[in-house]
């Protein structure tokens, strides 16, 4: 009789073990496509602009003191907004994947949900307003 019970048991474990499994299977959610296709977009108009603005880097003539001055500065300039550029990658990046793991849409900080109206504006956006304001608000 136990081993009838173990087989029940077993078999309704196994059932629930493989509900909770399929839900695990990638199934978007509503809305995301649009915002995959936007950060997809996205990624490759940054990707683009990085390669030409390395590219531009890379060259260049040298010429007199204050030619070598304004060039390093245009340089130091190029490098500044094109490692700005990798971060914003980043965050598309990890959005994507957010999308991926259905989680898209969520506040990392605080796990609430992200307004529409700012995933509208910036679908790479990684925290709620409330706790982006906290980060960027310097620290008493």
């Amino acid at each position: 009789m136990s081993k009838t019970k173990k087989k029940k048991v077993s078999k309704s474990s196994k059932k629930k073990l493989e509900k909770k499994n399929s839900k695990k299977t990638f199934k978007p959610q509503k809305g995301t496509k649009n915002f995959s296709e936007l950060l997809s977009r996205k990624r490759e108009e940054i990707l683009q602009t990085v390669k030409q603005k390395e590219m531009d880097l890379s060259s260049g003539e040298i010429g007199d003191e204050a030619d070598v001055a304004s060039q390093t500065f245009e340089r130091e300039m190029m490098y500044e907004m094109t490692n700005g550029e990798r971060m914003v990658l980043d965050d598309i990046e990890a959005s994507l994947r957010k999308i991926e793991r259905n989680e898209f849409g969520t506040c990392e900080s605080c796990k609430k949900k992200i307004s529409n109206q700012r995933l509208r504006a910036m679908p790479w956006a990684r925290y709620c307003i409330g706790c982006q304001s906290k980060a960027e608000s310097p620290r008493a």
